[in-house]
């Protein structure tokens, strides 16, 4: 090498890499940032827009097909509908419709629990639960009373009912009828059917299954018969004192050996149990197993408990 001649890589040049490397981390990062931010910012558009996607219209007007007049909804502060119409078919069109509008979801996990059929919905978590509830067969039972006991009138306002929930539903995604359908469909592509008259029948069988009476308190006795005797079991369950709490209509009761109401008959001042003694093991253990799911069924009815309301009336 001459002797004139310089080395041209000095320390600054040496130090050129390392500030690319630098440059391109920091360049990384920002994209990063900037994807996560796009990220975040997309998935709440999408949360926000799906969720309002299901709200009703509680202003303006609907063309609802099937109306002989015109139908008025007003709404009150609480948002509870009061639906005003000329006819019977009118009102219950409109009532299907805005109910479907304000609770579908809560109407479609209901039909499918009444049918026995919660697994279509939720995965085979759900198929014991199902089994329970096609043996206690509330959709068969609302079916035959849809088919032998109702009356014409009754079987028309159903179907108006019907109809007008499935006007709300013609043409909707899940998710623009509830945010609910929405997750559904992420996991099994769940999508709704159509509402039928039977399906408004089958709730009330539910509603007066959750108003049976005494059948768990009718299960705990049998239970401790195999414990306490009959005495015992007595302090646990007093029959109503009816001297203390007379009844208006005094004629006729319900007959502690059969279980069914007689005319003639006078309340005593108690009733007691008539649970037969020492349950075998066996019955002791289908009883057991029986209460469980009992138990399970007031959580798919919905709230439960003293303070909710009742059917009694003070005149």
């Amino acid at each position: 090498m001459p002797a004139n001649t310089t080395d041209s890589s000095g320390p600054s040049d040496a130090k050129k890499p390392g500030r690319k490397k630098g440059r391109r981390a920091r360049l990384l990062v920002l994209v990063l940032v900037l994807a996560l931010v796009a990220g975040v910012g997309y998935g709440a558009y999408w949360s926000v827009s799906t969720v309002r996607a299901s709200y009703p219209q509680t202003t303006g007007s609907i063309t609802l097909d099937g109306l002989s007049g015109d139908v008025e909804v007003k709404r009150d502060s609480y948002g509870i509908p009061q639906i005003y119409a000329d006819s019977d078919a009118d009102l219950f069109r409109a009532q299907g419709f805005v109910q479907a509008q304000d609770r579908f979801w809560e109407m479609d996990v209901r039909r499918h629990m009444t049918s026995g059929r919660l697994s279509e919905m939720f995965g085979s978590g759900q198929v014991e639960t199902d089994a329970f509830l096609r043996t206690l067969g509330w959709r068969q039972v609302a079916q035959k009373e849809y088919d032998e006991v109702l009356d014409e009138g009754t079987k028309k306002n159903l179907q108006s009912y019907a109809e007008g929930v499935n006007a709300y539903l013609k043409g909707k995604e899940g998710r623009d009828i509830s945010v609910e359908y929405a997750a559904l469909g992420l996991t099994n592509d769940y999508k709704p059917g159509e509402w039928t008259p039977v399906d408004s029948v089958a709730w009330l069988k539910a509603m007066a299954w959750d108003l049976r009476g005494n059948m768990q308190d009718e299960i705990d006795r049998s239970l401790l018969t195999s414990r306490l005797d009959q005495d015992q079991i007595e302090d646990l369950y007093p029959g109503y004192p009816y001297k203390q709490n007379k009844p208006i209509v005094e004629q006729g009761a319900i007959s502690p050996v059969t279980g069914k109401f007689d005319p003639e008959a006078t309340p005593s001042d108690s009733v007691g149990s008539t649970t037969p003694q020492g349950a075998g093991e066996g019955l002791n253990t289908q009883l057991s197993a029986l209460s469980d799911t009992l138990d399970e069924i007031p959580a798919l009815l919905g709230p439960n408990g003293n303070g909710i309301g009742s059917n009694s009336w003070v005149v």
